[in-house]
C-alpha cells in the first residue's frame, strides 16, 4: 500500500507563495542575528544583573510567543485573509527589534524583546497555514524544507554581517540600527504575496461561522512532538559545550555560521526526500540523529570532534523541521490547519521553555555530561513514541 505522506507527483515548482515567503524569512532572520548575538555582551556592559535580564527576558519572550501562537491559529480559521495577519506579525517585530539600542532601564529590553515575539506569535501559525493551502500535497516537504532553509541562511548570513561591521568598527547600536533595514525590506516583500483562494471563508457579514473541530486524534502526534520539545533545548548550549572543551570566544561565530550553512544548505534537498519517501520517515530520522548526535556530545572531548559532531547534529534540523510541518498538515482537513499549526507551534514554544530550564540545570548540578544524555534519551523515546501513536492520528483514509 502507498504511504499516505507520499502523494502523486504533480509539478516540481514551489508558487510564488512560498518563494515570497521564504525570502520574507529571509531577510527577518538577517535583521534578528544581526542583534541576537551581540544582545548578550550589549547587556552586560549596562546592568549588573545581565544574566538574570537575559534568563527573565527569553523566559517572558518564549511565554508570550507560545501563548499568541495557539491564538493566531484560531483568527487564521476565521479571518477571510492571512496575508494582513503575517504583515502584521513582521512588521510589529521589524518595527520594535531595533529599538534594542536606546535601553537604558532594565525593564526596556524585557518589554521590546516580549514585543517581538509578540510579533512572531502573531504571524508563526497564519504564516504555516498560508505555506500548507498554497501547495499541493506532492509539494509540502520541499515547501516547507525551502521556507526553513531561507530562515537558517538569514540567521547565517545576519551573524556574519555583525561580525563584519563590529569588526570595521561600528559600534553595536549602529549595527542595531543598520539591522532595520533588511526587517523593513522583509515587510514590504511581503506586499508581493498572492494568496490563493481559502477553501471556506467567514461570510462577508458579521456571521461567526462555526469552526469545525480540529481532529482528536491530532493529540496522538502532538503528545511525542512535546515531549521531543523537552528533549530539544536551544542550541546555543552547543556553544557552551565547544567553550568547555576549550573553544577561544573569537571561534564561536564561526561554528554558529557552520551550523547555521549545514540547516540552510541540507533543509531543501531534505523537503524534497520528504515528498518522496514521505514527511513520517524524516521526521524519524531527525529525531533518531538528534539522540545520537547528543549522546556523542556527552562524550566528545576536544574542539574538533565536538565541532565535527555539532555540523553532524545540523542534519536533524534540516530533515525535521520542515517534515514536521508537512506531517501536520496531512493530518488535518484545511479548515481546522491555522488552530492545528498554532497547537504545534505553541506546544513547541512551551517545550523548549521547560527544555531550556531542564537542561541548564542538569547541566548545573551534574555537568554537561548528563545534560546531554538526558536530552537525548528523550529525543529517543519521543521518535519511539511517535512510530506507535502516529498510525492513531492519520485519518482515517490514511490509515
Amino acid at each position: 500500500m502507498a504511504d499516505p505522506d507520499v502523494a502523486a507527483p504533480r509539478s516540481d515548482r514551489l508558487p510564488r507563495t512560498v518563494w515570497v515567503l521564504g525570502v520574507v524569512s529571509l531577510l527577518t532572520d538577517v535583521s534578528s542575528d544581526m542583534i541576537f548575538p551581540l544582545l548578550p555582551a550589549f547587556l552586560a556592559a549596562r546592568f549588573p544583573a545581565a544574566p538574570m535580564l537575559l534568563g527573565t527576558m527569553e523566559g517572558l519572550a518564549d511565554l508570550v510567543s507560545s501563548v499568541l501562537k495557539y491564538q493566531s491559529g484560531v483568527w487564521a480559521d476565521r479571518a477571510r485573509r492571512l496575508k494582513p495577519m503575517v504583515l502584521l506579525g513582521y512588521g510589529v517585530s521589524g518595527l520594535t527589534r531595533p529599538l534594542m539600542a536606546f535601553v537604558t532601564l532594565a525593564w526596556q529590553p524585557i518589554a521590546i524583546r516580549a514585543l517581538d515575539r509578540v510579533g512572531k506569535g502573531v504571524r508563526s501559525s497564519p504564516r504555516d497555514a498560508l505555506i500548507a493551502h498554497s501547495v499541493d500535497a506532492s509539494l509540502r516537504g520541499r515547501a516547507f524544507g525551502f521556507h526553513r532553509g531561507m530562515d537558517h541562511a538569514g540567521a547565517a548570513v545576519g551573524s556574519l554581517a555583525a561580525l563584519l561591521l563590529v569588526a570595521v568598527g561600528l559600534r553595536v547600536e549602529q549595527v542595531f540600527f543598520i539591522a532595520a533595514v533588511p526587517g523593513l525590506l522583509g515587510v514590504l516583500a511581503i506586499l508581493l504575496v498572492r494568496e490563493p483562494p481559502r477553501p471556506e471563508h467567514v461570510p462577508a457579514t458579521g456571521v461567526t461561522r462555526v469552526l469545525a473541530p480540529v481532529p482528536r486524534r491530532l493529540a496522538y502526534y502532538l503528545v511525542p512532538v512535546t515531549l521531543f520539545g523537552v528533549a530539544n533545548s536551544t542550541d546555543a548550549f552547543l556553544l557552551l559545550k565547544l567553550t568547555e572543551e576549550g573553544a577561544p570566544a573569537e571561534f564561536l561565530p564561526l561554528a554558529w555560521l557552520l551550523l547555521q550553512a549545514v540547516k540552510s544548505a541540507v533543509s531543501f534537498p531534505a523537503g524534497r526526500l520528504a515528498d518522496r519517501l514521505g514527511a513520517s520517515r524524516l521526521v524519524l530520522a531527525g529525531w533518531s540523529l538528534y539522540a545520537l548526535s547528543y549522546f556523542a556530545l556527552a562524550g566528545a572531548r576536544g574542539v574538533p570532534l565536538t565541532m565535527t559532531v555539532i555540523a553532524i547534529y545540523g542534519l536533524y534540523h534540516a530533515m525535521a523541521e520542515g517534515a514536521e510541518k508537512s506531517l501536520l498538515t496531512a493530518l488535518v482537513p484545511a479548515e481546522a490547519r491555522g488552530r492545528a499549526f498554532g497547537l504545534y507551534n505553541g506546544l513547541a514554544g512551551g517545550a523548549s521553555l521547560v527544555a531550556g530550564l531542564l537542561f541548564g540545570a542538569l547541566w548545573t548540578a551534574w555537568g554537561s555530561a548528563t545534560a546531554f544524555v538526558t536530552a537525548g534519551a528523550l529525543a529517543g523515546l519521543s521518535a519511539l513514541l511517535l512510530g506507535v501513536l502516529l498510525p492513531r492520528a492519520r485519518p482515517p483514509e490514511q490509515a
